[in-house]
């Protein structure tokens, strides 16, 4: 009986909550739900979400459409002219007690698929440091710029590098040591597939379950400079809406071992280096990567790195202005199995598919009209890709993105 009114009662919040769009903090106390605990408070506020509050526990319903348009020419075999919605998503987050977290995302925008399915559980706290174990599908906190929220982005898509070594989100498990007055991170988890996007290897990526017996690793750490967010891997977001009057800045590390059993046995050790500032409306980022694999009982390497640095400002009236370098290096030895070696990642344009390199120079512009909730951002991509065997090509790149957080 409980399931039969979950999907009405999530449309009634829906709908209830326009009726209050003209007010920062909707009081939706007036909406009687009798299927509610007693004491609970029902609030909506923009970009928020439905919130459901009851002594220590919490509750927020949300959801955000992404759309974006995308014109691609260059030296590619059909030049393109596309509208695409790129994320649909609904989710659920909850806080019960302090103790227990969980997350729940789903995507429609092309076929129903879930993002995140987390909990997150907290094993011992003391006044200085906390331990915490998070289970599920989740971003397993590899990299810098693909940790933080698709919605919490800067320019209209991930970047050449961070795309091509990070970004997969996988199932498993993660040890998250606080530290520092929670300025410290230390993660170690175990997990079913690489952080890759870029990977050539089959059973990869979310909703995948474990083919072999192998596990991935990863290791990591960030230190940020304060506890107010958005600097580390735990909440990044790209760009300083707040135009912090102090300094504020994050550096972290991370390695992630993969082993790999699905079409070849192969074992992959992945470094990343990242760092971040944030002040008077400035924002910079730069992170860096450097990946080799071997096959089980074979002597040649593939072997790739990159790096990405981009910069930005937002005025006080909330536009903002930035600009992005990103480059990948493929550079496998001969006789290498290509099953264990990557590609680069492209939102459009072309893909680096063997050795050589690639190169984005992206220049960004946008307004955000309620912070991060409500935004369009446009931006100009000159893509080169030039392999060591074959000709160079050059790509131009327009995208321009609306998101909305309800």
């Amino acid at each position: 009986m409980k399931q039969s009114i979950t999907f009405p009662l999530f449309a009634l919040l829906l709908l209830s909550a326009p009726a209050y769009a003209g007010h920062d903090d909707a009081d939706l106390s007036r909406v009687r739900i009798p299927a509610l605990q007693k004491g609970t408070q029902v609030l909506w506020k923009f970009g928020k979400g439905v919130v459901f509050t009851n002594g220590e526990n919490k509750a927020t319903l949300y959801g955000h459409i992404l759309q974006r348009f995308d014109m691609i020419s260059g030296d590619i075999a059909q030049n393109t002219n596309n509208f695409a919605v790129k994320e649909a998503r609904i989710g659920v987050k909850a806080s019960i007690a302090h103790e227990t977290k969980l997350k729940l995302i789903l995507d429609g925008a092309n076929t129903t698929s879930v993002k995140d399915a987390w909990i997150e559980q907290r094993l011992w706290h003391n006044e200085d440091m906390s331990l915490a174990v998070r289970a599920g599908q989740q971003k397993p906190l590899f990299g810098r710029e693909q940790t933080g929220s698709s919605t919490k982005r800067e320019f209209t898509d991930a970047s050449l590098a961070s795309g091509t070594f990070s970004g997969q989100r996988s199932r498993g498990v993660n040890l998250i040591l606080g530290a520092m007055d929670k300025r410290l991170h230390v993660f170690a988890g175990a997990f079913n597939s690489t952080i890759a996007k870029g990977t050539r290897l089959s059973g990869q990526g979310e909703d995948s379950s474990n083919t072999d017996v192998k596990l991935n690793f990863g290791f990591g750490a960030t230190l940020d400079s304060d506890n107010k967010g958005g600097l580390s891997r735990m909440s990044y977001a790209a760009g300083d809406l707040k135009r912090s009057k102090d300094l504020r800045w994050s550096i972290g590390a991370g390695v992630w071992i993969g082993n790999e059993g699905t079409g070849v046995d192969s074992q992959s050790v992945s470094v990343n280096l990242s760092a971040v500032v944030k002040t008077h409306g400035i924002h910079g980022m730069v992170d860096a990567f450097y990946r080799t694999a071997e096959e089980d009982g074979g002597t040649a390497d593939a072997s790739a790195k990159g790096f990405t640095i981009q910069g930005s400002y937002v005025t006080e009236s909330m536009w903002t202005f930035g600009a992005r370098y990103s480059w990948v290096d493929i550079d496998d030895d001969a006789g290498v199995n290509p099953l264990i070696s990557v590609k680069s990642h492209s939102s459009g344009g072309t893909s680096l598919t063997s050795n050589g390199s690639a190169s984005e120079i992206t220049i960004m512009g946008g307004k955000f009209f309620n912070g991060r909730k409500h935004k369009v951002l446009f931006d100009f991509t000159f893509q080169n890709v030039d392999p060591d065997s074959g000709s160079s090509v050059d790509n131009l790149l327009l995208k321009v993105s609306h998101l909305i957080v309800l």
